[in-house]
């Protein structure tokens, strides 16, 4: 009678596990998710105020860009990063940590078409397909 006892009590345990189990990585996709869909946004709003900078000094509003006035945001989970390019510029996004933070590899330019894909941790191409969300 014992023995059917601590088997069976073995077997609730494994359940348990599993069903914990399943529930964080549940958790953990919402989070990455949620972590890739906030830096989207992000990273649009940002490009969008370089973009706004860019054609201000284009038009002769402006004589030079002062970074000092803009701070490269904070991405959930990512780090972003701002490559200027000639007449035109780039903002990149990385997972902190890949495949616990987020997967996929953001890119925006100009054209503040948010582009991305899953590179492993490293940089997005323009050719990458755009982001849908």
């Amino acid at each position: 009678m014992t023995v059917i006892l601590v088997v069976l009590a073995i077997v609730v345990l494994v359940v348990v596990a599993m069903l914990v189990q399943r529930e964080l990585a549940h958790r953990r996709e919402l989070r990455i998710r949620d972590n890739e869909y906030n830096t989207a946004v992000t990273l649009w709003n940002f490009a969008l105020i370089i973009k706004q900078r860019m054609d201000e000094m284009a038009r002769g509003h402006l004589e030079v860009l002062d970074f000092n006035n803009i701070a490269i945001p904070h991405g959930s989970g990512y780090k972003l990063s701002l490559e200027l390019t000639g007449y035109g510029f780039i903002v990149y996004a990385v997972p902190h940590r890949y495949d616990r933070t987020g997967r996929l590899s953001f890119y925006v330019d100009k054209t503040l078409t948010v582009r991305a894909s899953d590179h492993g941790g490293e940089t997005a191409q323009v050719t990458d397909p755009e982001y849908t969300g």
